[in-house]
């Protein structure tokens, strides 16, 4: 039986278990300190970077989690699961391993998806100093998923009309206007944000200081919400057939670039991604950069999710009980409790890390 410690039920938490595993396993961590925030219970945010190797090694793989907040337990149990084995111990030369825990840790600790402003974080990396991104089909989604007193039965009726949305225009645009983010509706879903969030400088410092000297580097960004449950997709979102293309398909095998498993016929075109900065940001180094989704729920399911977490922020004081009830199905939708999906999380997200390091290596 696969032991299950390494997730774990609060930020605090998974953030000690971390910890623990990288200097058991003689990573020199940098810590980041969110100081404008908290966590519900008082305790200080982080962004915490354990890098295993050495600090010169020109090869450097980076495994992140918590972009997406709550989507950061299960990306933190695999980081800490892959510490704790002995593979963290014997890297190949010339080859480091860079662990980022909890990019969003607000999002985290307070089992959300976005920042303390709304933020979609992975859609808040883009240039603020220029126009932003349009996405004027957003503004038909928004007249219909805004509500502002949560009903099961209304919220029923939102996803009829979504359904016909989606017929009237088709799959890509309606995944454009849903999931490809937003700069007009600070109260709305997938809100990229007016301003650079702290979890945005507080990524690129760390990419800074421990990458500069790079010459091959690579991330894996881990989430949970797309695919098929129990199993897992990527997202690879370098263009067809350019060299970061072809070394993730390498790596991971045709799958890593073909989408098998999204559970959406069709993908959005996503503004402002966290994985897209990272290869901006290196331009002398060979990069690859994928997102891994470990798949919970069917789409409409996750879609509710969303709809709810943001309802959640709007709505502060809210009835309790309600509240209390919409946290859990929130918290249900992107961090299952079943024991056979988190088992699926480590053994999946072992072999995932060891390719990498592998692939890079060579």
């Amino acid at each position: 039986m696969t032991d299950l410690d390494p997730f774990s039920e609060t930020y605090a938490q998974a953030r000690a278990k971390f910890l623990d595993a990288a200097t058991d396993a003689g990573a020199r961590i940098t810590h980041y300190e969110h100081a404008a925030q908290r966590g519900p219970q008082g305790e200080r945010l982080y962004l915490d970077a354990a890098l295993l190797g050495a600090a010169d090694a020109r090869r450097i793989l980076v495994v992140g989690c918590g972009t997406h907040g709550i989507e950061g337990y299960s990306g933190s149990a695999a980081q800490t699961h892959w510490l704790r084995r002995q593979a963290a111990r014997t890297l190949p030369a010339d080859t480091a391993v860079l662990f980022l825990h909890a990019h969003n840790p607000w999002g985290f600790a307070h089992a959300l998806r976005f920042t303390e402003e709304n933020v979609d974080l992975n859609r808040n990396f883009v240039d603020f100093a220029a126009p932003l991104p349009a996405n004027p089909g957003y503004e038909d989604v928004h007249a219909l998923i805004a509500l502002p007193d949560w009903d099961d039965a209304a919220v029923d009726g939102i996803f009829q009309r979504l359904s016909a949305l989606r017929a009237r225009i088709g799959e890509q645009a309606y995944s454009d206007a849903f999931n490809g983010g937003q700069y007009t509706h600070a109260d709305g879903i997938f809100y990229g944000g007016a301003r650079q969030q702290w979890a945005n400088a507080a990524f690129r410092r760390a990419i800074e200081e421990h990458l500069a000297h790079a010459q091959a580097a690579a991330i894996i960004d881990l989430h949970t919400g797309i695919g098929p449950e129990r199993g897992h997709v990527f997202l690879c979102f370098h263009p067809p057939g350019s060299a970061g293309y072809e070394r993730a398909r390498a790596w991971w095998g045709e799958r890593a670039v073909n989408r098998e498993g999204v559970t959406h016929k069709a993908v959005a075109t996503y503004q402002g991604l966290l994985v897209d900065a990272f290869v901006a940001m290196l331009p002398r180094a060979q990069t690859t950069a994928v997102v891994v989704e470990f798949g919970t729920l069917p789409r409409p399911l996750m879609q509710r999710a969303s709809m709810a977490a943001r309802w959640l922020w709007a709505s502060p004081a809210a009835d309790q009980d309600l509240r209390a009830r919409l946290m859990r199905e929130v918290r249900e939708a992107f961090y299952p409790s079943t024991p056979e999906w988190r088992v699926g999380v480590l053994a999946q997200s072992e072999g995932i890390i060891d390719r990498a390091v592998a692939g890079l290596a060579g």
